[in-house]
């Protein structure tokens, strides 16, 4: 079950979401969240020219984890939100309401808070840092995968005789007229091979062309 993000701050979110989205995920899947936070974007000026002034907090009555964004890096943001996260899933568990002294400098004064404001700092770091690498490995397999797709697809080309060994790279781009009197004497010109074959010949042709708009193809 995803959070509810709030936007109070109208900033843009095309690109934060989805590791918003996708950074709970990964949590919740490590911690087991019994309710999901709402998560806040929040703006106070003010707060921005304070070189030790708020980054983010938990209401753990509201479950609300507020975030200000104004003049921040988006990873900086996460970071925060990870640091949240901790405290959110300390909350659901009844271990966040220790008690004591909770006003300026409580690292300092409260024992209690000090661990659980450590626990927040080690944890949150540490599986956004999981989450981070995870996401990097996978887009490093998707390119390869991606990779190895378009080298099969080339190999298949040239089996059928759709593309020679001298395809060369030209600067200008195959305009679509030329897709299309390709696409339809590559059907004509294998007429020995199956419809669905013609078939799967056709859009490996599309997509091959799509890939590499800038590929001259020699139909022999």
């Amino acid at each position: 079950m995803p959070c509810v993000i709030k936007n109070p701050a109208n900033i843009n979110l095309d690109g934060l979401e989805p590791h918003v989205q996708g950074m709970y995920d990964y949590f919740n899947q490590k911690l087991g969240f019994k309710k999901p936070p709402t998560m806040y974007f929040d703006s106070d000026p003010s707060n921005q020219p304070n070189i030790l002034g708020k980054t983010a907090y938990y209401d753990p009555s509201s479950l609300q984890i507020h975030i200000f964004t104004d003049g921040r890096h988006p990873k900086d943001m996460l970071r925060s939100i990870a640091h949240e996260l901790i405290h959110h899933k300390q909350n659901m568990d009844g271990r966040l309401d220790v008690g004591g002294y909770s006003g300026p400098g409580y690292y300092l004064e409260n024992d209690k808070l000090r661990v659980v404001e450590q626990e927040a700092m080690l944890e949150g770091n540490k599986l956004m840092r999981e989450y981070e690498d995870t996401i990097k490995k996978e887009n490093k397999n998707m390119s390869l995968n991606e990779w190895k797709n378009n080298e099969l697809n080339k190999l298949l080309l040239k089996k059928f005789g759709i593309i020679n060994e001298t395809t060369e790279v030209v600067e200008e781009e195959v305009v679509e007229e030329q897709q299309e009197a390709l696409e339809e004497e590559t059907i004509e010109e294998n007429t020995e091979v199956t419809e669905e074959q013609q078939e799967a010949l056709q859009e490996s042709v599309k997509k091959v062309l799509k890939e590499n708009r800038t590929i001259r193809l020699r139909i022999k």
